[in-house]
């Protein structure tokens, strides 16, 4: 699998074992020391992910988070430290971390995660610039978590009316009040502007994308390009030289 590209910052990167056994070797990377670098990197540079490392940080310390602005947004952001505690992951998540690195971790699992952020990354704030008043309509916020956390399985319209403790029927109104499509093509959507950042941030092929995005074959994704482009995964790839997913979405 293509290297990813991810900007890191770290204060003390020499402490950062996962930089050495990962970000160095099998990952591309551009590293930051200073606040101000790491958020010129999120502005400026096509990365597919960015990791704050606080492996020099005490168990109870968050200090490193809470000195930068909220990190949601529609890159990805995963945190590499020594230990994970409740309070870390939560002041970390608030902070917009989508994905948390433990440096003992097994070189696969870290990989893992990395490319699982990557997949999912953009997804909330997709959805929410989708329909900007979804977060004050019943169930909408739930629905949307309910999504990002479990992409990239496709969770079925009974499952989400079961998750929701709605009927079916409830949530394609809510459905549509809040985003103007059926709840099947809302799903449809989102995987085209998955498989469309994949292609903007990464070197993956087609058949890579669809293996990614949990298709059975590039030709289901092929054919969910055609219905919601009415165009080729080839030719998305040409016109994102020039437009973003969410352009060519629209």
């Amino acid at each position: 699998m293509p290297k990813p590209k991810l900007i890191l910052y770290s204060q003390e990167l020499p402490n950062c074992t996962c930089f050495e056994r990962i970000f160095n070797t099998v990952i591309a990377n551009e590293a930051a020391e200073t606040v101000e670098d790491f958020l010129r990197h999120l502005q400026t540079t096509e990365a597919a992910a960015a990791v704050v490392c606080c492996c020099s940080a005490q168990e109870e310390s968050v200090e490193e988070l809470l000195r930068l602005e909220a990190l949601a947004g529609p890159l990805p952001v995963l945190t590499c430290s020594r230990r994970l505690n409740p309070q870390f992951i939560q002041k970390a998540a608030q902070r917009g971390v989508d994905r948390f690195l433990q440096c003992d971790m097994p070189e696969a699992k870290i990989r893992g995660l990395i490319y699982e952020a990557i997949q999912g990354g953009g997804l909330k704030a997709f959805l929410e610039t989708c329909c900007p008043g979804s977060l004050s309509t019943p169930y909408m916020r739930r629905m949307i978590e309910e999504i990002v956390h479990a992409f990239p399985h496709r969770l079925a319209e009974p499952e989400m009316a079961k998750r929701l403790g709605i009927s079916q029927r409830w949530l394609q109104k809510t459905c549509r009040q809040a985003f103007g499509k059926t709840y099947k093509r809302l799903l449809r959507r989102i995987w085209i502007h998955q498989a469309l950042r994949l292609m903007q941030k990464t070197t993956l092929d087609n058949v890579e994308i669809a293996q990614q995005l949990n298709y059975s074959e590039e030709s289901s994704l092929a054919r969910e390009f055609h219905k919601e482009l009415g165009y080729s995964p080839n030719e998305a790839r040409k016109r994102l030289t020039a437009q973003s997913p969410d352009e060519l979405l629209l």
